[in-house]
């Protein structure tokens, strides 16, 4: 296993990011939204596969324009967690680099959101995306989301968790104590795991601020994430869009942290 998988996976078992998945609802972005629009547009077919499902923020944005819906995590924690939420629906514990249980041409929209796919290195991501042609139905959509490599921002603590105030004495001391515990926490990870980081021309396994630095994410650019797709065997990307749903322009800046790709397999000749 790769270094960067045993830190993501420690991570996605930890208390704190259990709640925060737990609590998450709603679209992220306009981005999001626009790339499902995007996807359900693209095909009249309506299986859907949700990768990566966390706490089960997604099925609740899936689950009226399916017909039928499988949720997958490889973090047992996270299942659990998708199938208390949400007690109708399907959930496994799966890996998306191995689909193998899953029918050949099985679904017709495929969503891997939040950057999942980025929670593994080259090797693991490639194979994330041939097993999803596998999964997919000519014509069917890929849909996700991947962090920028050129974004600005990774050497920076991602500030969602804050001190609450409380008039009650007790509480506060004892928020004060676990806000601090976690910013000391987040100063040793990023410390330890930056020295874990990878860079050249092709591929960058990047140390982000997120869970105080507790993640290591793959980043990439439009048009690399555009050469991976073509060699699993998709077509040219139906869209390619910012957090606020726009098209990318053709060179993305700085301040862009990831972007939304659509992709079609190809139909049946």
């Amino acid at each position: 296993m790769h270094a960067m998988e045993r830190i993501n996976r420690k991570t996605w078992s930890d208390p704190f990011a259990l709640r925060d998945y737990q609590n998450g609802g709603g679209y992220l972005n306009e981005g999001e939204a626009a790339a499902l629009r995007v996807a359900f547009a693209a095909t009249a077919g309506r299986r859907v596969l949700d990768i990566g499902v966390g706490g089960g923020r997604t099925s609740a944005l899936l689950r009226d324009c399916s017909e039928t819906y499988l949720g997958i995590d490889y973090t047992p924690e996270m299942i659990r967690l998708a199938r208390r939420k949400h007690p109708d629906l399907r959930f496994e514990l799966m890996d998306a680099r191995d689909l193998s249980c899953l029918p050949a041409e099985g679904f017709d929209v495929v969503l891997f959101s939040y950057n999942g796919i980025d929670s593994v290195n080259a090797e693991g991501r490639l194979a994330v995306m041939a097993s999803v042609a596998r999964v997919l139905a000519p014509g069917g959509v890929f849909v996700f989301s991947t962090f920028h490599r050129g974004w600005d921002g990774f050497s920076r603590r991602i500030g969602y968790r804050r001190l609450v105030w409380t008039r009650d004495p007790v509480r506060l001391v004892l928020r004060a104590g676990a806000y601090a515990t976690r910013s000391a926490t987040g100063l040793w990870r990023k410390f330890r795991n930056a020295r874990l980081e990878e860079r050249d021309a092709e591929h960058a396994i990047m140390l982000h601020g997120a869970h105080d630095f507790g993640i290591l994410v793959y980043a990439t650019t439009p048009a690399q994430a555009e050469a991976q797709l073509h060699a699993a065997g998709f077509e040219a990307p139906t869209a390619l869009l910012d957090l606020d749903g726009r098209p990318l322009a053709a060179t993305a800046g700085p301040e862009l942290e990831y972007f939304y790709v659509v992709v079609r397999k190809p139909e049946a000749r």
